[in-house]
């Protein structure tokens, strides 16, 4: 009778506590919100829920993974289109947040910085042919028939180099933004709370890096082709810490603060008043800006 290796009991280990981590942070997130989701906050839940997906297919997965091509090929679809996916909401999440702290009255759409880094998400459509285009799935023929998946050195390469540059790029506008601030930031009502962003964001920015140098390097040790559970791990444990990272900044009670703001500011309201008199009535006293 065939019994699971350590290193798939290992696999479900991790896959299960990515999944409570990431539903605990997830329930947070969604705890803490509090009357309309601005674009923002809507960027997060995405993330969240892709990390969900990615350690939920890769806890199913697992234990068909061996002698099971469809099971590998799904494995490898997982490590590479919704990663991918994952990748660039995270990309479109620090370009938001870029824009938020550069203080800009700009739109978005008008906003040179903003419109650079959305066409640097562009690439990622030809990483993903590239990737699978030079796609490693294989069922080994001797028992216990282990899946492997990879990708050749060209497409290996060049994720790499495109990860780092552009999770580099971030970093290095954040810590512009921390240590060189603009001046429409020394200027802004919420000057303080931006050079906290600004320097928390760098958290998030660094660990992107050092998951792409991990992940792809691990790869290019072990020539392209990894055990499909492995791999599949470790991109689960990457967007786990990642979104980890990312709640912790984004809990922060300055950024908090900031989101209120700018959610009163974009509803056109002015703060609501609440006077608490007796036989508990609540006489609630706003005034909208169309009625000024």
């Amino acid at each position: 009778m065939y019994s699971p290796d350590e290193w798939e009991i290992l696999a479900e280990v991790n896959s299960v506590s990515c999944i409570t981590i990431l539903s605990l942070i997830f329930g947070r997130k969604v705890a803490m919100l509090d009357g309309p989701i601005h674009y923002g906050q809507g960027l997060l839940l995405v993330l969240y829920g892709i990390a969900w997906a990615i350690s939920l297919i890769a806890c199913m997965l697992t234990s068909t993974n061996n002698g099971n091509f469809i099971s590998c090929s799904l494995t490898f679809y997982n490590c590479t289109l919704l990663y991918t996916v994952f990748k660039v909401t995270l990309y479109m999440h620090f370009v938001e947040k870029i824009y938020v702290i550069s203080a800009t009255r700009a739109p978005r759409y008008r906003c040179p910085l903003y419109i650079t880094n959305i066409c640097l998400m562009i690439p990622h459509i030809a990483i993903f042919v590239l990737l699978t285009w030079f796609r490693v799935t294989s069922v080994r023929d001797e028992f216990p028939y282990h899946c492997s998946i990879g990708h050749e050195l060209p497409a290996t390469v060049a994720v790499l180099c495109y990860d780092v540059f552009v999770a580099s790029l971030y970093t290095g506008i954040f810590v512009k933004y921390w240590l060189f601030p603009n001046t429409a930031q020394q200027t802004d009502y919420q000057a303080t709370n931006l050079y906290i962003m600004a320097r928390h964001s760098l958290l998030p920015s660094i660990m992107a890096i050092v998951s792409a140098i991990v992940n792809y390097c691990i790869m290019l040790w072990h020539q392209g082709e990894e055990r499909g559970l492995v791999l599949s791990s470790i991109i689960t444990l990457c967007v786990t810490v990642l979104c980890c990272c990312i709640h912790w900044v984004t809990s922060h009670p300055s950024e908090i603060q900031f989101n209120e703001k700018i959610l009163h500011r974009g509803n056109g309201e002015k703060p609501v008043k609440l006077e608490i008199k007796q036989h508990q009535e609540v006489v609630i006293l706003t005034e909208l800006n169309t009625q000024a």
